[in-house]
């Protein structure tokens, strides 16, 4: 009886903290240090150039690809013994990973390059997202060059001798963001890295003659089928996330797009396993350790393998498989990523927020396991909006959606128009019209448009209200207008 009992008062009392946590979040748990800052000086030019992509619909990428919520707790008078909460591991446990859940922020957040984070400028970031309805700053910490953005302290870094040091001080950083209740994501390049061609050429991708592979643009890449690059990956995980930031993010975790990649030599197990299946296993292995460490992890994905089955097979990205593990996957639906009459949209990168809508309501049908008739996702079947936003994904899907949303004009694009705070707003209006609540803007040299944010003080809990349809076209439409 005694341990009925308790394991019923431990029920109450972890009810107790998940309804504070609730309430606390509702009520704008994130706590704005009230100061000002002195002038910076004029800001700084972004290190990173945008890069023009190559053509070809899984090829035109640019350039990429906690502040804990603490509650006042108040304190219960009880004697009752740690024991006598319960005394299911499985049960408990699940109660702490809702706990995490409903303290972590809903994330809107901005990405930030090393070099940047080195700078002056990086306090203007910080100030944006503090005036702003952005809670998150996804931090380079493992570069596109291979390049740790700071001096890490880890055996196997000062090693290889990866480490380069733009930021100079990374606890100093962490602490300044966490004084601003700013969650931090630490953005690992998982298998493209040129650096380590030149320290360990082993652990690369190679042609069937024995040379190293590189790619169109002369880029070595790590191959996925290397145990070894999983357990290096997997250690810079664990040092960032032990410095302070709250969830690491692998970017590139798939296979190069070249052609040339067809006579590449990827080992004996690749006879065995395929791409998506080598891809799939990695990240079901990385984040089961990140787990264990009670840390949380995502990935970036194109969108088009979203419902592309051939561009599954050419990048080695599952997007139903790696939902399985993830805590949460972001699909780059960026317009100027689709070629023309995708989801048929003549220019997808003149009709943002019809863009991202079709594109995050085709991920909704897919994690809800509705087949859907062309691998281009473009029939929305009987589905009305409402329906689709509204669809839960089927058993075994771990990872919430997080897109990534366009900041920037794709000059390079035939028919392209500018992106400003219209273009910007349209696409987060659109994460919100599929039901889903969290995003990220992608701006390579780090310019955000600010107009098209929030203030902090009118920003809500969450999502946003549902814009009409075809308010939303119509306006989008007269943009494009004369273009």
């Amino acid at each position: 009886m005694r341990a009925a009992n308790g394991g019923s008062r431990g029920k109450r009392f972890l009810l107790f903290i998940l309804v504070m946590l609730s309430a606390a979040q509702t009520a704008g748990c994130r706590q704005r240090t009230q100061e000002t800052y002195a002038q910076q000086g004029e800001p700084e030019n972004g290190p990173v150039e945008q890069e023009v992509p190559e053509n070809g619909p899984v090829e035109q990428e640019v350039a990429n690809d906690r502040g804990n919520r603490e509650p006042a707790q108040e304190k219960e008078q009880t004697d009752a013994k740690p024991e006598d909460y319960g005394e299911d591991q499985g049960e408990t446990e699940s109660i702490v990973e809702l706990i995490k859940q409903i303290s972590r922020p809903r994330v809107k957040g901005i990405f930030v390059t090393g070099p940047t984070a080195g700078i002056e400028r990086m306090q203007e970031l910080i100030e944006l997202v503090d005036e702003t309805e952005l809670n998150t700053i996804v931090m380079d910490i493992k570069n596109d060059e291979g390049r740790i953005v700071y001096d890490m302290q880890i055996p196997i870094v000062q090693e290889l001798g990866s480490g380069i040091s733009y930021v100079r001080d990374m606890e100093e950083l962490i602490r300044r963001c966490k004084e601003k209740n700013i969650y931090l994501i630490a953005r690992i390049v998982a298998f493209k890295d040129p650096f380590l061609a030149e320290v360990r050429p082993q652990w690369c991708i190679h042609n069937a003659d024995g040379s190293l592979f590189r790619d169109k643009g002369g880029l070595a890449w790590l191959n996925p089928y290397e145990r070894e690059v999983w357990d290096y990956l997997l250690a810079v995980s664990g040092e960032i996330l032990r410095m302070g930031f709250d969830e690491v993010q692998f970017d590139y975790v798939r296979f190069s797009t070249d052609s040339g990649m067809e006579q590449a030599d990827l080992g004996e197990e690749a006879k065995e396993k395929d791409r998506q299946q080598i891809i799939t296993e990695f990240v079901k292995y990385i984040s089961e350790d990140i787990h264990k460490a009670g840390g949380i992890v995502s990935a970036d994905v194109y969108g088009m393998v979203i419902d592309s089955q051939v561009d599954q097979r050419i990048v080695g990205q599952s997007y139903v498989e790696l939902s399985k593990y993830l805590d949460f996957i972001s699909p780059m639906i960026y317009p100027s990523h689709y070629g023309p009459y995708n989801y048929d949209i003549p220019v997808p990168d003149a009709e943002p927020y019809r863009l991202a809508l079709t594109a995050l309501q085709s991920s909704r049908k897919v994690l809800a396991g509705i087949p859907l008739r062309s691998v281009s996702g473009n029939d929305a079947g009987q589905y009305s909006q409402g329906e689709l936003a509204e669809l839960m994904p089927m058993e075994g899907i771990r990872a919430q959606v997080r897109p990534w949303l366009q900041d920037f004009t794709a000059t390079w694009v035939k028919g392209h128009i500018p992106y400003g705070a219209q273009e910007v707003r349209a696409q987060i209006q659109a994460v919100y019209d599929a039901g889903y609540e969290e995003w990220i803007l992608w701006n390579a040299s780090n310019h955000y448009t600010e107009d098209a944010l929030l203030p902090a003080e009118d920003a809500k809990g969450g999502g946003s209200e549902t814009a009409d349809d075809e308010d939303m076209e119509e306006g989008q439409e007269e943009k494009g207008a004369g273009r």
